[in-house]
């Protein structure tokens, strides 16, 4: 082989190796799910890529622009997405759901609904939030968590707090609420968003001896 030859296979040599590589590199780099940054391992795991973890950790709530709520949340997630880019997906009501009014109304669902479902309207909120305002911890919470019981159709609870809280109230220990005699109305101490950062006004501090703030 003259050396003009030699330099010429060689160079082919290399054009041919570095093109496979540059093909393998981008056939590593393709993702099935689009364009994703979430690890692999937040959803598989290394038996294989199906079936994907039961407790899966990504956070759809935190790591997207959609919350799951209500009705959303008890869906799988091909329910929604309908191929492998998780991205492909709208994010308008009439996206997913036939609109059986026949755009009468317009493609916003939410004007009426709420995300609990389709027989829950804003109409039935409003009328909640007369009787028992949703403001707070009280307003991320689902309708179930609260009613657990439905009489004749109708969802019968006693808008007060020891109506759904009367087992915190027995277990807090520090201080006890019931060895010194704390008001049944948590909004004394309490605000609506969290049980910490409990506020004592100095006149309404539980003692001993007296029982709801009134001296026995």
């Amino acid at each position: 082989m003259t050396r003009i030859s030699f330099i010429i296979f060689e160079t082919l040599s290399c054009v041919v190796l570095l093109g496979s590589l540059s093909t393998l590199a981008t056939a590593q780099e393709v993702n099935p799910h689009g364009p994703l940054t979430v690890p692999c391992e937040s959803c598989h795991t290394t038996a294989g890529w199906s079936p994907i973890s039961d407790h899966p950790s990504f956070n759809h709530n935190n790591q997207t622009k959609f919350p799951l709520r209500g009705g959303h949340a008890k869906l799988s997630c091909t329910q929604c997405h309908a191929n492998a880019v998780f991205s492909d997906v709208g994010k308008n009501c009439d996206d997913c759901h036939a609109d059986i009014h026949l755009r009468k109304f317009g493609s916003d669902c939410a004007q009426c609904h709420v995300v609990q479902g389709w027989f829950t309207s804003k109409a039935q909120v409003r009328n909640h939030n007369n009787l028992f305002p949703l403001i707070g911890a009280h307003a991320a919470v689902e309708c179930e968590a609260c009613h657990k019981a439905l009489v004749g159709g109708q969802y019968r609870v006693l808008p007060y707090c020891s109506a759904c809280h009367m087992a915190e109230f027995r277990k807090t220990t520090n201080p006890n609420h019931q060895a010194q005699g704390f008001s049944l109305n948590c909004i004394t101490c309490h605000a609506q968003d969290s049980w910490l950062g409990a506020f004592f006004p100095q006149t309404r501090l539980p003692r001993v001896g007296r029982k709801n703030g009134v001296d026995r």
